[in-house]
């Protein structure tokens, strides 16, 4: 890791013009990634820009500078690409604008920490143990004996609140506190961040919450799950972006395996997000089943679909209790991976367990 690092510093100090990525659909350690790059990079001289496929959320506009992100640029105009906590190439979707992207044609350094990279960039710094990869960016500037200004710390710390979920998720480790403590200490601004991650919620998300949590159900095999479509943020005034946050109260159900909420969002797709407490459930396989990834407790997918449910009926013999009849119709789902089939609808599908 140290030698990346040292090829990353070179290339760092050969660039003037450089480019910061974040993956689709951002979150706040993409954002706050990108965004430490971004001022670290200016107060080094050099010529930087901010890309994204998709809206940044208004969550996050407390991150300074956040509103800078493009969706077009021409790559062939920058001298480095730094891409920031996408998964896999594919989780940019640039690739799909711009095929020769991760070409090699502009060195590309990729700055992750899920399991599931496939090493698309000229320099990889991917690192599992990391709890974000803004811990990952923390480390780098470290070693490079790169100044931290208050502004970074602050968005370090936001993708550090993000990836451990206010610091109470399983990945919160020894680590995790000590470069909290340390960014604090560098000015950075954690009551800010805490505030607008996990303590500011709008009316319509919570109506939202609301609608998600009132489909809950738990299966007889301790999958916790439920749904919300297009039709329902419509109706709510909502956007898919308003199910942020949810999945994690959804993970509270006391002796579940893992969580699962399926949502539409407004260019057709079905996103699948994951979450665990048990450490004997790898959801990053699951998702992988799905086309998605992540880490084994916290993972996702999305695909184009819909989602749409069935209701069944069945006439039965006069006399026959309620929950006899449960017993005959209702079939528990045995496979995880059959449930989420199931619900999704998917046609032609054959998952493996």
């Amino acid at each position: 890791m140290q030698e990346l690092f040292i090829k990353a510093g070179q290339k760092f100090n050969e660039a003037n013009k450089i480019l910061c990525i974040s993956h689709k659909r951002p979150d706040g350690d993409t954002l706050g990634a990108s965004m430490a790059l971004y001022h670290t990079f200016k107060a080094m001289g050099k010529e930087v820009d901010l890309a994204c496929i998709d809206d940044i959320s208004e969550r996050y506009f407390f991150l300074e500078g956040v509103k800078k992100f493009v969706k077009e640029f021409n790559y062939l105009d920058y001298d480095l690409i730094c891409v920031s906590d996408a998964g896999a190439s594919y989780m940019t979707k640039f690739h799909e604008i711009y095929p020769d992207l991760f070409s090699g044609a502009v060195p590309v350094i990729n700055l992750d920490h899920h399991a599931s990279n496939d090493n698309f960039g000229t320099i990889n710094i991917v690192d599992v143990n990391s709890a974000s990869t803004t811990v990952l960016i923390y480390k780098l500037f470290t070693f490079l004996n790169i100044p931290i200004s208050p502004v970074v710390a602050t968005a370090l710390l936001c993708g550090i609140y993000n990836d451990t979920g206010s610091l109470m998720h399983g990945n919160t480790t020894l680590e995790v506190f000590e470069i909290t403590g340390k960014l604090v200490e560098l000015g950075g601004k954690v009551n800010i961040v805490a505030k607008n991650l996990f303590k500011s919620t709008p009316v319509k998300q919570l109506k939202v919450w609301g609608k998600v949590l009132e489909r809950l159900t738990l299966s007889d095999n301790g999958v916790v799950a439920s749904v919300i479509t297009q039709t329902d943020l419509d109706e709510l005034e909502a956007k898919s972006d308003d199910t942020s946050g949810v999945v994690d109260f959804m993970n509270a159900v006391p002796g579940s395996k893992f969580t699962v909420l399926l949502n539409e969002d407004e260019k057709g797709n079905v996103k699948g997000s994951f979450r665990t407490r048990r450490d004997d459930v790898d959801l990053a396989f699951l998702a992988g089943k799905f086309g998605g990834g992540g880490h084994k407790k916290a993972a996702g997918f999305t695909m184009p679909g819909r989602i749409h449910q069935e209701i069944k009926w069945k006439v039965s013999p006069v006399g026959v209790e309620d929950n006899e009849i449960k017993q005959n119709t209702i079939k528990p789902q045995s496979n995880p991976v059959e449930l989420l089939s199931n619900i999704l609808q998917i046609p032609e599908a054959n998952f493996e367990g």
